[in-house]
Formats: structure tokens, C-alpha cells, sequence
């Protein structure tokens, strides 16, 4: 073998232990990817395994909702979770790939929070974005606050309860007796003896039912039902229920695409016009859209759903306009009503709306 076999083998060999090293080697980098598409007009699976179900991911009691035609998507960012590092090959592909983002591992996981603690802020963040989402939709439609109501949570799928009760459904009365706090709730309930037909008196979509509920006993021995209350805010008499678990989708980007989600079921004839939209955006309670991370993979997600139109907040156009295609439609919002008015304007063929 000629020195130059013997260097050109010695190349070779090391090029080919540098890529398998590559796809070894941890480094301290996050990889921003585009993330699912969750239609807030459509359905969203609950539980899993043999539990798993699907549910509104907007459910509305108390008033008549219409049926869209169209998608109104929210979008999402995926990472690995934080306590898990790329290699150095995946992070040299996300260098390259238009659609990803390679961050520093600490502005994503910061060193002082472990990942549960991070998945914990994420999900206090969506359940508040999901707050914020309801009182500014009901806000934007000019309903005025009716107080707190008992809401179905969530149904223990071994009771009987779980083929007469739904997620979303407003609890009037139990037995006879109204209710309007989970404790006065809990205690109508724990006076009757198990097993045995309680009867209820609740709102589903937009009508009130009488039904007779199945108790039985707990394993505390007290009488129960078999599904989680929670206590929501009442405009006009009308709740929303989020039906999206801030432990599979978290942080607060969802909010304005969940308050249009409401608004649009809300609004005769919708907003959508048969269009697939979406878009991102915080909402404060009062109804103004702040920024987010992640656009560029958002817009990239939305594109994949074949999205012809995004809404984004106004101070991230400049990041929006490079990553959208040509024919996507880029909405700036400040506001919610920023938002409603613009896709109302697009539903009527108008131009006249704030572009990015």
C-alpha cells in the first residue's frame, strides 16, 4: 500500500468515527422543531390506553353554537423535553434546516428549575392561558359576568356516571338542591347512601337536562359520583370548557386561537368562511395579544395543515414575514378584537386589515 492508500484509508477511517461520534455525542443545545396542530374548532383526545376518548376542545353550556365549516388551528413548538440533550448530528442537521431553531440548552431549560419543574410552569402557564381565553371571548362578544358555576371536569370511566355525565356539563342541581361551589357539591351527595339514582339538573350545549346519575361507594366508604368539578366563570349563564390537558399541550401561546375558538362558536355564520386559519398569540384577560416564541416553527406547522391564513402578534411580523410562504396571509394583531375584525374582513373578501 503507496502512502497515499495508507492516508487516504486513515481519512476515511476518522470521517467515518467522526459520524458515528456525532450521533453519540450530547451537547448542550435545545432543537426547536414545528410542533403539532390542535383544531380548536375540532375534537382532542382524553386519557389513554383503554381509557382514551375524544372531547371538544372547546365545549360551550348554556347557548346554541354553530357549526364551521372551516379549521382554526392552534400551533405549537416541540423540543425534547428539558433533561434530555440532541446529539451533535442532530444538532448539525438543525443548523441546516430552515424550519428548526438551535438554541442554547439554558435559555430553554434554565439551570436552576429541574424538568419537572418546567413542565409544571408550562402547564400553570396554559391553564392559565385558558382562563384568560374565556373571560376575554365572552368580553370581546359583550357578555357580562354571571358568577361561578360547578362544572364536569373530568368522569372516572369505571362508574356508571361516565355513560350519563360529559365534560363541560354545568351543574344546576343535585337532588333537588341547587349548586354553585364544589364543597356544597361534595356534601349533597355525601348525605345519600349508596348505590343508588341521584337525580341532577344540568346545562349541555345550550340545554338544560334532568338526568339520574348512579352512585356509588368510595374508597374512603363516602358516597361519590365518580367525576372531577372545577369551578368556571359564567357570562350570560354561558361556560366554556378548555378540554385541552396543560400537561400535553403548555405555556401560554394558545391563547388568542382558543378565545377566536370560542368567539367562533359563538357567532353566527363563524369567522372561519370555510378557510383553515391559524395563528398564535398570548391573550390577557382584558384582551391583548403579546408576544411568543418559536414563530418561524409555528408558521412552518401551519403551513403543513395547508393554513391560508396566520394571525401573529403585530411585534413579530418582521420574524413571520421570513418564514411564511408566499401564499399564506399574515394577520397582525394587538388585540383580540384586532383578530376578529381582520378574519371578519377576510370572510368578506375585504383587504382591509392589518397585514405583517
Amino acid at each position: 500500500m503507496t502512502r497515499r492508500d495508507t492516508t487516504l484509508v486513515i481519512a476515511l477511517a476518522l470521517l467515518v468515527g467522526m459520524i458515528v461520534a456525532a450521533n453519540y455525542i450530547k451537547v448542550p443545545y435545545v432543537i426547536l422543531q414545528p410542533g403539532p396542530v390542535t383544531d380548536t374548532l375540532g375534537t382532542v383526545q382524553t386519557g389513554s390506553g383503554g381509557n382514551a376518548e375524544t372531547a371538544p376542545v372547546i365545549s360551550i353550556s348554556g347557548a346554541k353554537t354553530q357549526t364551521s365549516s372551516g379549521h382554526l388551528y392552534l400551533t405549537t413548538v416541540q423540543s425534547l423535553p428539558c433533561g434530555t440533550r440532541p446529539t451533535l448530528w442532530e444538532a448539525i442537521k438543525g443548523w441546516f434546516d430552515d424550519h428548526d431553531a438551535v438554541e442554547p440548552y439554558e435559555v430553554e431549560c434554565p439551570p436552576n428549575e429541574n424538568p419537572s419543574q418546567v413542565q409544571a410552569q408550562e402547564a400553570r402557564q396554559m391553564s392559565e392561558s385558558q382562563s384568560h381565553a374565556v373571560i376575554a371571548a365572552f368580553t370581546e362578544l359583550g357578555y357580562t359576568s354571571t358568577g361561578n358555576r360547578v362544572v364536569v371536569g373530568s368522569v372516572t370511566s369505571s362508574v356508571p356516571a361516565a355513560k350519563v355525565l360529559r365534560r363541560g356539563d354545568v351543574i344546576e342541581s343535585v337532588d333537588g338542591k341547587p349548586v354553585r361551589t364544589a364543597t356544597r357539591l361534595v356534601a349533597i351527595i355525601q348525605a345519600t347512601t349508596p348505590p343508588g339514582p341521584l337525580p341532577m339538573v344540568i346545562l349541555r350545549d345550550g340545554k338544560r337536562l334532568t338526568l339520574s346519575v348512579r352512585t356509588v361507594t368510595g374508597d374512603t366508604g363516602k358516597t361519590m359520583v365518580g367525576f372531577a368539578p372545577r369551578i368556571a366563570p359564567t357570562f350570560n349563564h354561558v361556560v366554556a370548557t378548555i378540554g385541552i390537558n396543560p400537561r400535553v399541550i403548555g405555556g401560554p401561546s394558545a391563547g388568542t386561537a382558543l378565545a377566536l375558538g370560542i368567539i367562533d362558536k359563538l357567532t353566527p355564520g363563524g369567522l372561519t368562511g370555510g378557510r383553515t386559519i391559524a395563528g398564535t398569540g398570548t391573550v390577557s384577560s382584558t384582551g391583548k395579544v403579546g408576544e411568543i416564541g418559536g414563530i418561524q416553527q409555528k408558521i412552518a406547522a401551519a403551513a403543513a395543515a395547508h393554513a391560508t391564513v396566520f394571525f401573529a402578534p403585530a411585534a413579530e411580523c418582521g420574524d413571520a414575514k421570513s418564514a411564511a410562504p408566499a401564499t399564506m396571509t399574515l394577520v397582525a394583531v394587538k388585540t383580540l378584537h384586532d383578530a376578529v375584525t381582520s378574519l371578519q374582513a377576510i370572510k368578506s373578501g375585504s383587504t382591509d386589515f392589518p397585514h405583517c
